[in-house]
Parts: structure tokens; C-alpha cells; sequence
């Protein structure tokens, strides 16, 4: 087995060279690579409990919830971040297949919107935001693009939380109109029996469920108005805390940092390589 001391005095001259030779080599390629610049949208979630009609017509909620949600909640919002429709959407947006002059005319505002998605990355911090990231060679679209993302995920979570509301407002208006169908009905029988000239119990039974009815329909009503004052505020689910910015310096190719690995990459390469020949010199 050869001394270690001994191989780096003796092979100095083939260690040196390769290191030297792979840092410039490293240098150049860093310096040559297409530069991109990273902006970051962040924002806070919004506590999904203080999210719905209680919010408004509640005073005590906004005592006892936070308007800022909790991390999990950031959870479903991801989920949806990884499916294609943010990109496709910004891609016709931006006409990113013109963009990044992708030919292809069938598939290339797919081929756009997969590219963009392979530059973004959209992850909560250990702080509880949400931040989108997003690089590209033009420092002014990264930021429109990050923000632009940031805004139509916000519009895509309001659209869902919409639905909810407005599914329910449908089954409200639904039960409204049988039970004023039921009504009309009904007065229209007392209307009748009265105008016999005669009472009886039956009419009586009669009064007791048109009171009812009308509670109901006042009632029904109210949550009608609810529904609708919610649907039509609809709430932001997401919070902006900071707008994407565009950056002054490009985010890659970190030229430092790639020199300063490839170099002791190198060196211990260069290294190892001078022990095994001359290992394989001591054995022959």
C-alpha cells in the first residue's frame, strides 16, 4: 500500500493539472449558461372557519378565530398548485409557446405550460406562507408570471369556495318554493272554507300551519339572503403578503458555488485517481 504523503508529493503535477483544468472548465460553463432570474410571490392562508357566512352575521367569530389559517390549510391549496391548469392558463395568458418560441402549433401551448411548470415551484415555508417561485431569462416576467400564478390560484380556491354556497343557495330555493307552494295552497282553502260561512276545526288546523309556513318561509328567506350576501362577497382565500418583484440579480447559474464544488470535487478525484495508479504500480 502506497504512503498517502508519498503519492501527493510524487503525483502533485497530475493533481493540480486535472483540478485546474476541471474549475475552468466548471468556470466556463457557469459563465456560459443561459442566466435565469427567480421571483417569489408570498402569501397567508385564510382560516377556512371565518371563510364562510358566519363571518358576516356572527360578531362572535371574529373573537374567537384567527383571520389567518393554519399551515395544514395550505395542504389542499399545493394540491392543486401541481395540476396543469394554473400553467395552461397562464400559457395562453402570456402566449408563452410564441414565448419560448416552441413551433410545435398543435401542442404548444401544452408543451409552454409544461416548460413553465418545470421553472416553478409553489411550497409553504416553515413559516406558514405560501410562496410561488418561478424562474425564467427575463428578470420582468418571472415576477408577472409568479404573480400571475399567485392570482389565478387565489380566483380557482374563491371559485370552489363559491360553488359550496351557491350549491346550498340552489337546495335553499328549492325547499323555498314547496313550502310557498305549500302556502298559497293552504290560504286558498281557508280562503274558501271562510267564505262557506262556517268554522270548524279543520280551520283551525288550517291557521296553525299557515303560521308555521310563514316562520318557515321567513326563515328560508333569511338564509336566502345569507347565502347570496356570501356568494356575492366571496372571501379571499389567500392573503398577499408580498407581490413578486423583479430581481436584480439572476438566481442561476450560481457561479461560486459551482467552482468552489467542482474544485474539491476535482481535487479529490484527482486525488484518488494518483493513489489507485500508483497502487496499481507498488502491486505490479
Amino acid at each position: 500500500m502506497p504512503d498517502l504523503l508519498l503519492v501527493l508529493t510524487k503525483r502533485w503535477k497530475l493533481i493540480i493539472s486535472i483540478t485546474i483544468l476541471a474549475t475552468i472548465l466548471a468556470l466556463i460553463f457557469s459563465l456560459l449558461s443561459p442566466k435565469k432570474y427567480l421571483s417569489v410571490a408570498t402569501a397567508l392562508p385564510v382560516n377556512s372557519v371565518t371563510a364562510d357566512k358566519a363571518r358576516m352575521f356572527n360578531s362572535n367569530i371574529e373573537a374567537l378565530y384567527s383571520d389567518f389559517g393554519l399551515p395544514d390549510e395550505l395542504d389542499r391549496i399545493e394540491g392543486t398548485a401541481k395540476l396543469d391548469t394554473l400553467y395552461i392558463a397562464a400559457s395562453e395568458k402570456f402566449n408563452l409557446s410564441g414565448y419560448y418560441l416552441i413551433k410545435n402549433a398543435g401542442e404548444g401551448m401544452y408543451k409552454a405550460a409544461m416548460r413553465l411548470k418545470k421553472n416553478t415551484r409553489i411550497e409553504h415555508s416553515a413559516y406558514g406562507e405560501l410562496k410561488i417561485k418561478t424562474w425564467d431569462h427575463d428578470r420582468n416576467k418571472s415576477a408577472e408570471l409568479a404573480n400571475f400564478l399567485m392570482q389565478k390560484l387565489q380566483e380557482l380556491h374563491q371559485h370552489l369556495q363559491a360553488q359550496i354556497a351557491i350549491s346550498t343557495l340552489e337546495k335553499i330555493n328549492d325547499q323555498y318554493i314547496l313550502k310557498q307552494t305549500e302556502y298559497i295552497q293552504l290560504t286558498d282553502s281557508l280562503h274558501e272554507q271562510t267564505n262557506k260561512a262556517f268554522a270548524s276545526a279543520g280551520n283551525e288546523m288550517m291557521k296553525s300551519k299557515i303560521l308555521s309556513l310563514t316562520s318557515q318561509l321567513q326563515q328560508l328567506d333569511k338564509m336566502r339572503s345569507e347565502y347570496q350576501l356570501a356568494i356575492n362577497a366571496n372571501s379571499p382565500v389567500l392573503l398577499i403578503v408580498e407581490n413578486a418583484r423583479a430581481p436584480l440579480w439572476p438566481d442561476k447559474p450560481k457561479v461560486l458555488i459551482t467552482v468552489l464544488l467542482t474544485f474539491f470535487a476535482a481535487l479529490l478525484s484527482s486525488y484518488l485517481t494518483a493513489l489507485f495508479i500508483e497502487r496499481r504500480n507498488y502491486s505490479l
